[in-house]
């Protein structure tokens, strides 16, 4: 079964048109999605999770219409925004604490699968320090870290190797990589950089202008 699916699926601003009909499917596995600053990729990201309409067309996540279904599919996925959104006063751990409780884990669930996610990422040392005094790449591991501690079967990841040096950038794709081989998570991951994701996905979904140029192994 796919994990996303989406058919003729448009979305229309007043200017511009951000999604053209697009039809793919996303099998399970780390799929990258590829393309340009303004092609569509985090507005298609938006539609999956039920945090902005679409126009016209279908899109289905984990065999669920997005339309009518939105917070039964936010239980089950996990979302790393592109852009920063973390308090610089709060730790790491209570952080992802509150938004594993947010997604229906009790307290002792909670702070026994931040522990085990941050440790996964690499903060398990630092889970303590306030995020404000983090490096770029830290707090993109904080990001990465929300997205997985409810343990999802599906995590978005909008650009999640934005800001990072060569070194950050490996270090983070080969985490996101393991995100599948060691949990079975799938993972949709959003980039501009082809080579980067040819690294690391069983599968790339190529679009420009919102419309589908190439899917394929």
């Amino acid at each position: 079964m796919s994990v996303i699916a989406t058919e003729e699926l448009t979305k229309r601003f007043p200017s511009v048109t951000a999604l053209d009909r697009l039809t793919m499917d996303v099998e399970p596995g780390v799929v990258g999605l590829v393309g340009a600053n303004g092609a569509g990729k985090s507005t298609l990201i938006k539609i999956l999770l039920g945090l902005s309409p679409a126009t016209s067309g279908r899109a289905e996540v984990l065999g669920r219409d997005v339309t009518g279904n939105a917070s039964r599919i936010r239980e089950r996925v996990g979302y790393m925004p592109e852009h920063d959104c973390l308090p610089g006063d709060a730790s790491a751990t209570e952080f992802v604490v509150h938004l594993a409780q947010m997604s229906g884990l009790p307290p002792n669930a909670a702070r026994e699968r931040t522990a085990d996610t941050l440790r996964h990422v690499g903060l398990y040392e630092e889970r303590y320090r306030p995020i404000g005094g983090y490096s770029t790449g830290m707090k993109q591991r904080v990001k990465l870290a929300q997205a997985l501690v409810h343990d999802p079967d599906l995590v978005l990841l909008d650009e999640p190797t934005n800001g990072l040096d060569p070194v950050g950038r490996d270090e983070m794709l080969g985490l996101i990589r393991r995100i599948h081989t060691d949990f079975g998570i799938s993972v949709l991951v959003t980039s501009h950089l082809l080579g980067e994701l040819e690294r690391i996905c069983d599968h790339v979904v190529i679009i420009d202008s919102g419309r589908l140029l190439r899917s394929s192994s």
